[in-house]
């Protein structure tokens, strides 16, 4: 028998194993029903914020139209949101401002993986006093609220949708070069890890084939988790000013504008509210999904 027939099981019997292992992975996660509301809800707000211009009732709102006569008209067949007070319909600005909301939150949790996860590993794999500066610096931008810091930093950048995710990704990487870093100084001490240095395998292969795949898990967990608070945090700006301006639609500046109007036109606080919502819970019960179905401690 060749070298290539022997290898012949081996290489199926690799295939069948990841095979059972995804079978195993989406069996678990459709055994929990708020994990799977959770994935249906997220991938409902993603296709919208995608589809947003071809799913627009009413486009000219989310340029500035205004429509005075049709101010503050209630949930109807013509306007299945209600109108603001300029006449907008809101079902549009809501449809649109996913696009901002969403795309932004998941646009900042991306640049902070590569940033922060960048660092981490420079920090866990190097150590010494590279570690110390990159950790030091972490730290100080921990003790100040993410909040307060993205309030700072989009004040001093100006308003923008670029300039808001690139004040929010200030304060999130410093959490993502802690988490890697943890995690590659942890894995650096594994066996597997060591016998690869002896062997000479060199520090950038060894990285990328050995030590982050074996770190995968938490980070993604944790992205997907984060997801969801970013979006918040995007909204957080937008309410207090110093996000998105109008007319560009946004949830967080919907809200700002609505609250002059609370009880009487409930409506305009409604709608985007429960966007915001649904957005924060969808993500959150994604993320608790996938550490079930990845946390190695959860396998059988």
């Amino acid at each position: 028998m060749s070298q290539t027939d022997m290898s012949l099981p081996r290489a199926d019997l690799a295939r069948s194993a990841r095979a059972e292992a995804r079978a195993r992975a989406i069996y678990r996660f459709r055994q929990s029903l708020l994990s799977v509301i959770g994935l249906a809800i997220a991938v409902f707000l993603i296709t919208m914020a995608l589809l947003a211009p071809w799913l627009l009732p009413y486009p000219g709102d989310v340029v500035g139209a205004v429509n005075p006569a049709a101010a503050f008209q209630p949930p109807s067949a013509a306007h299945w949101f209600g109108t603001n007070s300029v006449g907008q319909d809101i079902l549009t600005l809501v449809i649109y401002g996913s696009r901002i909301s969403l795309l932004s939150g998941v646009t900042v949790i991306l640049l902070a993986l590569i940033i922060g996860g960048t660092l981490g590993v420079i920090a866990g794999w190097v150590g010494g006093w590279i570690d110390e500066v990159i950790m030091r610096i972490t730290d100080l931008l921990l003790t100040i609220p993410s909040l307060i810091l993205a309030m700072a930093v989009a004040a001093a950048l100006g308003t923008g949708i670029w300039n808001m995710i690139i004040a929010i990704t200030i304060t999130w990487w410093p959490t993502y070069a802690r988490l890697v870093r943890a995690e590659v100084a942890a894995k650096k001490q594994e066996q597997f890890v060591i016998a690869s240095r002896v062997l000479g395998v060199g520090p950038m292969r060894l990285i990328g084939r050995h030590v982050l795949p074996n770190i995968v898990t938490p980070v993604v967990v944790k992205a997907s988790l984060d997801v969801g608070f970013a979006i918040l945090l995007v909204a957080s700006l937008g309410f207090v000013g110093i996000g998105v301006k109008p007319p560009t639609p946004e949830w967080g500046t919907m809200l700002a504008e609505a609250r002059n109007y609370m009880p009487q036109y409930w409506w305009t606080a409604i709608f985007p509210g429960t966007a915001i919502f649904l957005a924060v819970l969808a993500f959150n019960l994604l993320g608790d999904g996938l550490r079930d179905v990845l946390d190695p401690r959860t396998r059988r």
